[in-house]
C-alpha cells in the first residue's frame, strides 16, 4: 500500500487527479481545511493492486495517535462493495500496524459511512438517506417526498415561501444554525469554522441555502459537495412564522439547484438504526421523510495498538470519570 497526502511533505501528492467525480472527501481543499483549521493531517492510502483509495484524519492527544476514517474505500470513484470493502479494511488496517502510523482508528465521521466491518472492530448499525438526483426531473424528485411533506412544499410556494443560495445569505444562515444550537444544546461551530472551508473548498463546493418568509429567515442549510454526492452538514431554522412547510421546500428546491449544477447524489448524512432513543428516532423519521433511499451500513472502530490505548483509556476515566463522552458505538452498544 502507499500513502499520499496534498499537506504533509513527508507523503507524495496523490498519484492521479481526484476531480469532481470522486467524494468531496478526497479533493486538496478537503485536506487543506483540516490542516488549516483543525491542525489536523489527512492521508490518502492507496491499494495499487486494486486501485482503491481511502481518506484517513490523522490526528495527536499528547503522545497517543489517532486516525478517523473520512469516506468508505473508492476505486474509480465508485464506493467499493460490502465484500471488498471488507477485504481492503483487513488489509489497511495490517499496513497501518505495520507502519505505526496510529494507535487507534477511531468511528468514521457519520458521512464516512461504511458497508462492511473489518475483523475484531467494534460496530453499531448506522444509515444515511440518499436521494438520486441525477436524471430526475422537479416532478419526479417532488413525487420522491412522503405526502405530508409534498403537501408541506406546495403550501410553502403557494404561501410565499422564497429560496436563496449563495455566500450572501451565509449571515441568516448562521443566525438560524445558531438558534438552532442554542436550543438543543449541541456543539456549534464557529464563523472561523465556515470562513475557512469557504477559503479552501472554494465557493464551486460549497451552497449555503436559506427559506425565507416574506424577509423573515426562517430556516437554512450548508452543503458541501462535488458531482459525486452533496452532503448536508449544516442545518437550523427559527423565529416566528405560520409559513408551514419552509424546510421541506428549502431541501426540495436546495435538490433541484444541485441536480443542475451536475451533483448525482444528495446525502443527509446520517441517521441511527433501530435506536431506543426516540428523539434520534425522530431524526430518523424527519430524514426518510425526503423520499431518499436508506444506504444501510456500519460505524466502526478498532485499536492498531491495544496496549498504549489501555493506558490511554485509564488516564482518561481518571480524568473525566462518569463525563467521559461515548461516541455513537457506545451510545448504541451499551
Amino acid at each position: 500500500m502507499n500513502i499520499y497526502s496534498y499537506t504533509d511533505p513527508t507523503y507524495s501528492k496523490p498519484n492521479i487527479n481526484f476531480d469532481d467525480k470522486w467524494p468531496v472527501q478526497f479533493i486538496e481543499g478537503f485536506s487543506k481545511f483540516y490542516n488549516n483549521y483543525h491542525h489536523n493531517k489527512v492521508i490518502i492510502v492507496e491499494d495499487p493492486q486494486s486501485a482503491t483509495y481511502i481518506p484517513i484524519r490523522i490526528f495527536h492527544v499528547k503522545q497517543f495517535r489517532f486516525g478517523q476514517i473520512l469516506h468508505a474505500p473508492v476505486s474509480n470513484a465508485e464506493e467499493l462493495n460490502a465484500v471488498n470493502q471488507v477485504e481492503f479494511l483487513n488489509k489497511l488496517i495490517a499496513f497501518i500496524k505495520s507502519k505505526k502510523i496510529i494507535h487507534r482508528l477511531i468511528q468514521p465521521h457519520p458521512f464516512g459511512i461504511m458497508l462492511g466491518v473489518p475483523n475484531n472492530a467494534a460496530s453499531c448499525e448506522f444509515g444515511t438517506y440518499i436521494t438520486p438526483l441525477s436524471g430526475n426531473d422537479d416532478e419526479t424528485l417532488l413525487s420522491l417526498y412522503d405526502v405530508k411533506y409534498k403537501k408541506a412544499v406546495q403550501h410553502s410556494i403557494k404561501n410565499g415561501g422564497r429560496i436563496e443560495f449563495g455566500r450572501k445569505v451565509f449571515d441568516d444562515f448562521y443566525k438560524m444554525y445558531t438558534a438552532t444550537t442554542e436550543r438543543a444544546k449541541i456543539h456549534r461551530d464557529s464563523i472561523e469554522y465556515f470562513n475557512e472551508l469557504y477559503a479552501t473548498l472554494g465557493e464551486n463546493h460549497i451552497e449555503t441555502g436559506v427559506v425565507y418568509d416574506e424577509d423573515r429567515p426562517i430556516g437554512a442549510i450548508f452543503m458541501i459537495y462535488t458531482k459525486y454526492s452533496a452532503l448536508c452538514t449544516h442545518a437550523g431554522s427559527g423565529g416566528e412564522s405560520k409559513l408551514y412547510g419552509g424546510m421541506k421546500h428549502l431541501h426540495y428546491d436546495m435538490m433541484k439547484h444541485l441536480r443542475d449544477k451536475g451533483v448525482k447524489n444528495y446525502d443527509l448524512v446520517g441517521v441511527r438504526l433501530n435506536s431506543s432513543n426516540e428523539s434520534l428516532q425522530g431524526v430518523f423519521r424527519f430524514k426518510k421523510g425526503f423520499g431518499g433511499v436508506l444506504k444501510e451500513g456500519y460505524l466502526w472502530k478498532t485499536d492498531i495498538s491495544p496496549l498504549p490505548m489501555k493506558l490511554y483509556d485509564l488516564l482518561v476515566s481518571i480524568r473525566q470519570g462518569k463525563n467521559v463522552q461515548k461516541d455513537i458505538i457506545d451510545q448504541e452498544t451499551n
